[in-house]
């Protein structure tokens, strides 16, 4: 009876120790044409906002005219942002003019730009826990 008692309770605490993840449905509007691919960032970190090799995780996907979707699964309690363009020369890096002005589509959660370069993350990010289901469409620009 005792170790019938003692496994019920070390199931109880197991169960409860086991983290709750959550899903993230993405849909990006406003793509023109399936050149390159869709580059997706998804950020954990105020200091690695924006930069290419440290997102948390990171979605090449195939473009698809006007809208694609997807879905970051298992993501843990905590805040985020997402910065995503549409990369239509495949070369891994957002091209940009003359005056720094990108020349390809881009967006960020919550459809905020910045007014002279990307917006902050505190701007853009977003917090999930409980093991919720967020839905968020970002439209590029």
């Amino acid at each position: 009876m005792r170790l019938l008692v003692f496994l019920l309770l070390l199931f109880t605490l197991a169960h409860l120790a086991v983290a709750q993840t959550s899903t993230i449905a993405l849909t990006i509007e406003g793509i023109q044409n399936t050149n390159g691919k869709i580059q997706i960032g998804l950020y954990n970190q105020k200091s690695d906002f924006g930069s290419y090799d440290k997102v948390f995780i990171g979605v090449v996907a195939t473009p698809l005219l006007n809208k694609i979707t997807y879905t970051f699964k298992d993501i843990p309690d905590g805040t985020y942002a997402i910065a995503t363009w549409h990369d239509t020369n495949d070369n891994k890096k957002i091209d940009k003019n003359y005056f720094g002005i990108p020349t390809e589509k881009y967006g960020f959660s919550l459809n905020k730009y910045g007014t002279f370069g990307p917006p902050d993350f505190e701007d853009v990010s977003f917090k999930i826990g409980n093991a919720e289901n967020v839905k968020l469409t970002i439209r590029l620009k």
